[in-house]
């Protein structure tokens, strides 16, 4: 697949198998929906990303779109090639890192098919500074992602890689780097048999309570504060037929206390000091729905504190502190006292905290 043109790369995702996977197997697959599920077929994924990273850090402000060669290596030989667009993305971590996340475009112009556009467009978490420690801090973002997977399908599935930058004219890379790749949304939506919404406000009370619900417990499990419903910040909605209330599926978990980056703070009307520091920001609902609730995650505490164990890159001190800080919240949850204190009481606080300023 090397030099594909568009009009080849575009055929072959809608209607065929890469042609790298069709050499290793007569067996007929699934036609990959997008990009996404184009890189989920190699494993380990390394990719080399040629571009001017000078003028990708500069973009500090209005979101610009570069050039750049996008090549997956399979040994030492390039398995697929593609000129594609980059930009930088994340507004805190523009101001705060060295080298901030970015997306991809995987169409060279922009196309008059959105679908297409959203499906081939894929977020790139990188490191925020070129070291080991924040190898690290990637690594457990991505873990994040893993371990809300094992709760619901109704999540963002990612993709583990070894991303290599290099400068135009140069034959080695001047940066290597762990990273991930993250489903786009429309893809994700497709998946769990929905559609993206963009309201620009949505109340809580409007999206399936028990999906919100499961997604609020998350955050407190993982202890992030960083997100709105209200502002869909960090948060995607994704509607379903009309007898089906809308579910919220969350992303962007750099600032959790699981990951714990340096750089992280908690949200400013959060009565915490530390990001490690849990504060359950969910609406009030029934006893029941929160037992519901706290029963499947305590049905998946072995597979969830199981991964931090066998996620590949993280140190033996990266595993054994994610397993401290989850068996923590799984000991709130296995307490009904603490779990009725720490979380079923401390319901709505946003909404109460509203209203009080009001």
């Amino acid at each position: 697949m090397k030099n594909l043109p568009m009009s080849m790369l575009l055929l072959a995702l809608a209607l065929m198998q890469p042609a790298a996977v069709q050499a290793q197997s007569s067996e007929a697959v699934h036609a990959p929906d997008g990009i996404f599920s184009l890189l989920q077929q190699y494993d380990p994924l390394v990719v080399v990303l040629e571009i001017d990273l000078k003028k990708l850090k500069k973009d500090q402000a209005e979101e610009v779109w570069y050039p750049a060669l996008l090549q997956i290596k399979t040994d030492d030989s390039i398995a697929y090639e593609q000129q594609v667009r980059v930009a930088s993305r994340g507004n805190m971590r523009k101001k705060t890192c060295d080298f901030p996340p970015i997306k991809i475009r995987f169409l060279e112009s922009d196309s008059k098919d959105d679908s297409l556009a959203d499906i081939n467009e894929l977020k790139m978490v990188v490191t925020c500074r070129n070291t080991a420690s924040d190898e690290q801090l990637v690594l457990r973002e991505n873990l994040a992602y893993e371990l809300y997977n094992l709760i619901t399908p109704q999540s963002f599935r990612t993709k583990s890689a070894t991303v290599q930058f290099r400068t135009p004219g140069r034959k080695r890379a001047d940066r290597e780097t762990k990273a991930f790749f993250i489903e786009s949304e429309k893809e994700m939506a497709s998946r769990i048999g929905g559609r993206p919404l963009k309201p620009r406000i949505i109340s809580p009370k409007a999206v399936d309570s028990l999906a919100y619900t499961r997604m609020c417990v998350f955050q407190y499990m993982i202890g992030n504060t960083d997100w709105g419903a209200y502002s869909r910040h960090n948060m995607k909605i994704i509607g379903f037929s009309a007898d089906r209330r809308p579910t919220a599926v969350p992303y962007d978990f750099d600032y959790a206390g699981l990951v714990d980056a340096d750089y992280a703070v908690s949200a400013a009307d959060i009565p915490v000091k530390d990001v490690r520091e849990r504060c359950y920001l969910g609406l009030c609902h029934s006893p029941e729905l929160y037992q519901q609730v706290f029963a499947e995650y305590l049905a998946q505490k072995k597979q969830i504190l199981a991964r931090c164990n066998t996620f590949p890159g993280l140190t033996v001190a990266s595993r054994t502190d994610a397993r401290t800080y989850l068996l923590e919240f799984f000991a709130v949850l296995e307490n009904p006292v603490r779990a009725r204190k720490e979380i079923i009481e401390h319901c709505n606080f946003r909404v109460k905290k509203t209203k009080a300023e009001d």
